[in-house]
C-alpha cells in the first residue's frame, strides 16, 4: 500500500513538470554599464539582462513602471523604457533598454533604481529593488 501511494506521488510530481515548475526568481543576471561603471558616456543606453521572460504583455504595464534614474542630488532623470516584443524577438525576451530622454551631465553619477516589483512572465517577481551605479565620463 505505502508503494502504491509513493509510485502516485513521484508520478503525479513527474506529470506536472516538476515540482519548481514556475518558481524560478527573477534576478539581474547583466547590466551594461556594469555597477561601479566609471567612464560612462554621456549619451548610452542602460541595456539590462534579466534570467527570466520579463517583456511579454501580460506584465510589460506592470515593468514600465519599474526603473527610476537618479543624479547625484537625488533627483529623477527622465528615461524611455523599451521592452521587444518577445513574439516577435523571443532571443530579447529578458532584455530591457531604458534610454535617457537628454544626455546625462559628465562627471556624475547616477544610480538606477529596478523596483522589486519587476514581474516575470512566471508571474514571479525580483522580490527586492535592484540598484547599479554608474559614473559618466568628464
Amino acid at each position: 500500500m505505502k508503494k502504491t501511494i509513493l509510485i502516485i506521488i513521484v508520478f503525479s510530481i513527474i506529470a506536472s513538470g516538476s515540482v519548481f515548475a514556475g518558481n524560478k526568481p527573477v534576478s539581474l543576471k547583466s547590466s551594461v554599464p556594469e555597477d561601479g561603471a566609471t567612464a560612462v558616456a554621456v549619451d548610452t543606453a542602460i541595456e539590462l539582462g534579466f534570467s527570466s521572460n520579463v517583456v511579454n504583455m501580460t506584465v510589460s504595464d506592470n515593468n514600465l513602471g519599474c526603473f527610476s534614474l537618479l543624479n547625484a542630488e537625488g533627483n529623477e532623470v527622465e528615461i524611455d523604457v523599451y521592452l521587444p516584443d518577445d513574439q516577435m524577438e523571443p532571443e530579447n525576451k529578458r532584455n530591457i533598454t531604458l534610454t535617457p530622454v537628454k544626455p546625462l551631465a559628465p562627471g556624475t553619477e547616477y544610480t538606477l533604481i529596478i523596483s522589486g516589483e519587476l514581474l516575470a512572465k512566471n508571474g514571479n517577481n525580483l522580490g527586492k529593488d535592484n540598484f547599479v551605479t554608474f559614473t559618466t565620463a568628464e
